[in-house]
């Protein structure tokens, strides 16, 4: 596999990672777009009690988009708060276009167990192991000190690992208004098609308030942060 390091000794330098958990619970409202195009809508909602933690992420199409191409998701991450961060348990994702999608992640026996409607397949459980719903957050409860950090993401399909790094700190034009952000970018091989990249706020306890997928055939889709409120 590639090589895949996070760069958090550039966050510490640049910004104080995770100073504080974020509030018990978090609801996070966006627009789904591509290009000038509205897509879709959703909705985040990150729950945790300091122990455990919950992220369930709503995604369908709307409008225009859903007359030609009507497209429900619901992603779930669930698992432990350690000292570390988050340590996700089990992640799933119904979709109303493909077949259920499960990853299980038993950290007592370092076996990982992937579900891709009936093709089930088992491999050895990396450290800092996420789900594409619980990686975005992961940063709000970093408490790493050390100067690199291999990610890993199952998503029921596979298991891939990827390199991310810091391009900066950006000011991001949002309905909310402008936002100072840390923007994240997956680095991508020659060979590699599809991208990846995040921006948490600053001012929001390092959430994610724009997340960046890159299609196979180019096609760039936004999720971007239209409320956020706390409880």
């Amino acid at each position: 596999m590639k090589r895949a390091i996070v760069l958090i000794a550039l966050l510490q330098v640049a910004v104080p990672v995770a100073a504080a958990q974020p509030p018990q619970k978090v609801k996070i409202d966006y627009v789904v777009t591509s290009g000038s195009m509205r897509l879709g809508e959703g909705h985040d909602t990150l729950e945790h009690d300091g122990k455990k933690y919950s992220v369930v992420s709503e995604t369908k199409t709307v409008g225009v988009a859903a007359l030609f191409y009507k497209l429900n998701i619901r992603r779930e991450s669930r698992g432990s708060l350690m000292a570390s961060g988050l340590r996700p348990l089990r992640f799933e994702e119904k979709n109303s276009r493909k077949p259920r999608r499960a990853a299980e992640f038993d950290w007592d026996a370092r076996k990982l167990k992937l579900t891709d409607g009936d093709r089930i397949e088992t491999l050895p459980l990396s450290a800092n192991t996420f789900d594409p719903t619980s990686l975005p957050y992961a940063f709000a409860f970093a408490q790493s000190n050390e100067e690199s950090v291999k990610v890993f993401v199952a998503d029921g399909k596979r298991l891939a690992d990827y390199e991310y790094r810091i391009v900066g700190k950006e000011t991001l034009q949002t309905p909310l208004g402008e936002l100072e952000t840390l923007h994240f970018q997956k680095v991508r091989e020659a060979d590699d098609k599809r991208g990846l990249e995040f921006w948490l706020s600053v001012d929001h306890h390092f959430l994610p308030v724009k997340i960046r997928y890159v299609e196979k055939n180019g096609t760039v889709v936004d999720s971007t942060i239209t409320s956020i409120t706390f409880q």
